[in-house]
Parts: structure tokens; C-alpha cells; sequence
């Protein structure tokens, strides 16, 4: 916090975006993309392309959304992956969010903390995950920060159980 108060430090990796994720169907501005069905799981990907850039890296963002037709009852599970392409001049802007992450979240599932050489190391080779598994109870959730192909994702895994555990 500054010394005004006027800023307050986030508390989940919500509060690091200016797009509001919980706002993501209220418009019709979004596209289905795929679609699956696998043993009664229907799986469906919708993309939204971001009217501003997130954390100086991500453009678009995609909601998987999971409906189990054996688990009539039950709520769908939805994941949220910010994504765009890998440039290698975004390193700086890669390691400030593994740095909030780890302000927020503290050390990741492999004990890592802040950004190290061997992040270095995987960054070069595009291959860098970091990962934080959270929650509690039901309500176990998972942030992940990963390269794939050309591609930087930042993914927040049963996105509905951080919506559950900060309402």
C-alpha cells in the first residue's frame, strides 16, 4: 500500500486484470472455437479478443467451459486462459508476473519463488511452467503460467472455485 492508501495490493489473480473475467458472456462479443464431447463431458472454447492488452502480454482470452451429461446436478467447471503470442522481448513483462504471482500466491507448486536461472534457462528454451495450486476443501484451484509452441499462456484452472472461495 502507498502512503496515501490510494492503491491496494491484489489478493488473487483476479485483481491483476483490468478486464472483468466474471463479465465475460454479458456481451455477445465473444466466438465459440471448438467444440467435443468425450465419454458424456461436453467441452466447449469460447474466445474473446481483449479490447486492450492484460499485463502487457495477452491479447485474448478463452473460457473452457466442462458439462458432464452423467452429473446432471452438478455445476460446470470452467477454465480461463489469457493467451498470446511468445516474443522474447516480453521477458521482462513474463518475469513481473511471475513476481505478483509470487507476492500473492507465495511459493509455487516446486517451491520456486521469485524469477531464478532456471527460469531463465526454460524461458530460452520456451519452455517455462510455473504453477500454483490453491484453494481449499471443494474449492481447489490452479494458476499457471506456461509456454507452448509460440505461445505464452496463463491459465487459471476450475476458475468457478476461486469465484466460490472470494464472493
Amino acid at each position: 500500500m502507498t502512503s496515501f492508501g490510494l492503491f491496494k495490493e491484489p489478493k488473487n489473480i483476479i485483481e491483476l486484470f483490468t478486464f472483468d473475467l466474471t463479465t465475460f458472456f454479458y456481451e455477445d462479443d465473444y466466438e465459440e472455437i471448438s467444440c467435443s464431447e468425450d465419454n458424456g463431458v461436453f467441452m466447449i472454447e469460447y474466445e474473446k479478443v481483449l479490447p486492450w492488452i492484460e499485463l502487457d502480454i495477452f491479447n485474448s482470452v478463452v473460457f473452457r467451459v466442462f458439462n458432464d451429461k452423467k452429473n446432471i446436478i452438478g455445476s460446470n467447471h470452467i477454465n480461463v486462459r489469457f493467451g498470446n503470442k511468445f516474443t522474447i522481448d516480453k521477458k521482462k513483462s513474463i518475469v513481473k508476473i511471475v513476481h505478483k504471482l509470487n507476492k500473492i500466491y507465495g511459493s509455487d507448486d516446486d517451491n520456486k519463488d521469485d524469477w531464478s536461472a532456471a527460469d531463465d534457462d526454460k524461458f530460452k528454451q520456451k519452455k517455462l511452467k510455473r504453477q500454483w495450486t490453491l484453494g481449499e476443501g471443494k474449492n481447489i484451484y490452479t494458476v499457471r503460467l506456461s509456454m507452448k509452441n509460440d505461445n505464452l499462456l496463463l491459465e487459471i484452472l476450475f476458475f468457478n472455485h476461486l469465484l466460490e472461495l472470494i464472493k
